[in-house]
């Protein structure tokens, strides 16, 4: 039903009386137009078929005439032949235009008829005379008569004709006009209705509407108690009545919002000081405080999960709460399943009415306990790491009419993610620190025992070197042969099994820090040229080429020399080892910038790529060196590394299989001595 005073009504009512009116103007004129041009059709088609006939009549009485006078002319009795023929025309278009006259042409027809009849009646006298003759000039000049006669006749017909035609023309022009013009009253008459009709709707709904739009305008300013007062038409209050709802929704939706961010800004700034912590229990402290400030609940804790099962209560819980066993004996099975599940969809379990019919999955035992404690809302978030659940969020409202808003449970989801991943970060902190404690315990006992067993192996590898060394020279009596091919065989065993003792004793004394370090100025250049001293012998056993490249003058570095020195015999006895007989070995010592650098280089078999990156760990070999049964310990170039990084300096290996290894190290040169 359309409300008093509705602005559409009176608007419906207008334009229904302005559409009749342009209907009925829209029909007469179609009407008038229709008839006038039937009409119209009608007379000009008659008086078009006067004018035809009137000139068949002129042209059968030319003929007539021209025949006859051609006759009079030569005499031939050949010209009369048309004028039967032509008699005969002038009849038949003279019954036309009888039949076809109207009232103010028969007159005209009729003299037309009259002086037509007399000439065909002196016709048949003419042809009777001899050409030539005073009668048939007699004749010949009263048929002239007669023809003028019938030619003026017969052109006042056709003026008489004409002016018929445009008579009917203005008449039907004047009787259209009148009636266009009724039909143009009628649309004035309908475009004043819709003149006036919009001016009385623009009046109505103009000061109302400037006063919504001022309204909407205030709003949009910011002045967000501004209202639009109701008043006006039915729409014009229907439109108000929306923008003050818009305004009240829009006022309801900004606190919503505020509400919001403050929450959002305080669960970020919480989980900021969760992920802080590196112990667990710190974390799931500081996570109970920030539950506490964020959301205004009567009860909040958090629970743990331990084997499966809910667990214990982290902060002070209330009196009337179930403890752990007793759960877990009355949890129905599948609950865990669920709030797993809840976990991984990362949702809450929100109860707003726990006496009514909003229960959750809350089992009816649980229910009652906590309707009889007085908790009347419920939000449950759990929270953990990947897909495993660690525990829940349990907040609890006592009073009614206090449900949980989405910005609640959005801040509450945001606590439990930052709780899940850094209660996981801190047991994995707590469990690394453990590990790292057990490790470094056990990295000690190794090198004890390492210490130990090399400090013990040396007393008896002493006791059969001097032996072996007594039996050599023959104090136990002659030696034949064979016994000192034995003996031979037994001390280079002694010496690979002293050497791999002394190289696991060395690296158990760097890696305990019980090996002495004498820091002092060290010519590099005398060490290379003691190590190369050194290793000589097996050169020139092994049938190889060694080249010494030294600078002028002195390179000193702050070292060890004794270290230093095995460095770069070690370094020396790899090359002279794996090279073949005919190889070279070279070594160089020189300044770059402000490091010094010794490299030594060699042409033997090389070391696979796949195996270079692993040399400098304890106890590997090259896969190469180890097809060949290349005696070594693979500790070799684990000490030289922790010697020159004890130094202060770095060393690098770069190696083509069958092609040879080129070995880099480089040392802190020591600044020039001060004058």
């Amino acid at each position: 039903m359309r409300p008093r005073g509705s602005i559409i009504g009176q608007l419906l009512a207008t334009f229904c009386v302005c559409a009749v009116l342009i209907g009925i103007a829209a029909v007469a004129g179609f009407v008038t137009v229709a008839d006038q041009n039937a009409a119209t059709r009608q007379a000009t088609a008659r008086y078009t078929a006067l004018q035809r006939a009137n000139s068949q009549l002129e042209t059968a009485f030319g003929t007539a005439t021209f025949a006859a006078l051609f006759y009079a002319e030569t005499g031939q009795r050949g010209f009369l032949a048309p004028l039967t023929a032509a008699r005969a025309e002038f009849a038949q278009h003279l019954a036309t235009l009888r039949r076809e006259a109207t009232p103010d042409v028969r007159g005209l027809i009729g003299e037309q008829a009259r002086l037509g009849a007399q000439w065909f009646a002196l016709a048949p006298r003419a042809a009777a005379v001899r050409p030539g003759t005073a009668a048939a000039v007699a004749l010949l000049g009263r048929s002239a008569r007669l023809g003028t006669a019938f030619a003026r006749a017969t052109a006042a017909t056709q003026q008489r004709l004409n002016a018929s035609i445009n008579e009917l023309a203005a008449t039907s022009r004047d009787r259209l006009e009148g009636r266009l013009a009724w039909s143009g009253a009628a649309l004035v008459v309908a475009v004043l209705l819709v003149l006036a009709a919009s001016l009385s709707t623009v009046y109505t709904i103009t000061r109302p509407m400037r006063r919504i739009t001022a309204t909407v305008r205030r709003l949009t300013a910011g002045e967000h108690a501004a209202r639009v007062l109701v008043t006006g038409s039915a729409e014009v209050r229907q439109v108000a009545e929306s923008i003050n709802i818009q305004a009240d929704e829009s006022d309801r939706l900004r606190a919503a919002e505020a509400e919001s961010n403050r929450l959002r800004a305080m669960a970020r700034e919480a989980g900021l000081r969760i992920r802080e912590h590196l112990v667990a229990r710190d974390v799931l402290h500081a996570a109970k405080l920030a539950v506490e400030q964020i959301v205004d609940a009567d009860v909040a804790y958090l629970r743990l999960l331990e084997d499966g099962h809910i667990g214990s209560v982290v902060g002070q819980a209330p009196r009337w709460l179930l403890p752990a066993g007793l759960i877990k004996a009355n949890l129905p099975a599948g609950a865990i399943d669920g709030l797993r599940a809840m976990f991984l969809a990362q949702t809450s379990q929100v109860i707003n009415d726990l006496a009514g019919g909003d229960t959750g999955a809350i089992p009816p035992p649980f229910r009652q306990m906590l309707l009889e404690a007085g908790v009347r809302a419920q939000l449950i978030t759990p929270f953990g790491v990947g897909g495993e659940l660690l525990g829940l969020i349990v907040l609890q409202r006592m009073q009614a009419g206090r449900p949980w808003t989405p910005a609640e449970v959005d801040a509450m989801e945001s606590v439990a993610a930052d709780l899940g991943r850094g209660l996981n970060h801190a047991r994995l902190y707590e469990a690394e620190n453990r590990l790292v404690e057990d490790l470094k315990a056990l990295d000690t006992a190794k090198s004890s025992f390492f210490a130990t067993v090399s400090h013990e192996l040396r007393a008896p590898l002493t006791t059969i070197e001097g032996y072996v060394e007594m039996f050599g020279d023959g104090e136990a009596g002659e030696v034949t042969s064979q016994q000192r091919q034995m003996l031979e065989a037994i001390d280079r065993s002694t010496v690979r099994l002293r050497n791999l003792v002394d190289d696991v004793f060395t690296l158990a004394k760097l890696e305990s820090g019980a090996f002495t370090t004498v820091m002092r100025p060290v010519d590099l250049t005398d060490v290379i040229k003691a190590a190369a001293d050194a290793v000589r012998p097996s050169v020139i056993a092994g049938e190889l080429a060694l080249t010494i490249s030294a600078t002028e003058g002195e390179l000193m570095v702050d070292g060890d020399a004794s270290q230093l020195d095995r460095v770069v015999i070690s370094l020396l006895s790899n090359a002279v080892k794996f090279t073949p007989k005919g190889g070279c070995v070279e070594v160089s010592v020189f300044a770059e910038g402000k490091s010094a650098v010794v490299r030594v280089s060699d042409t033997g078999i090389g070391i696979p790529a796949s195996d270079q990156k692993e040399l400098f760990n304890r106890f590997f070999r090259a896969s190469n060196a180890t097809g060949r049964s290349i005696p070594g310990t693979g500790l070799g170039l684990a000490i030289v590394r922790m010697i020159v990084v004890n130094h202060g300096g770095d060393v690098d290996l770069t190696s083509t299989e069958g092609a040879g290894t080129t070995v880099t190290v480089w040392l802190p040169l020591l600044p020039p001595a001060q004058p």
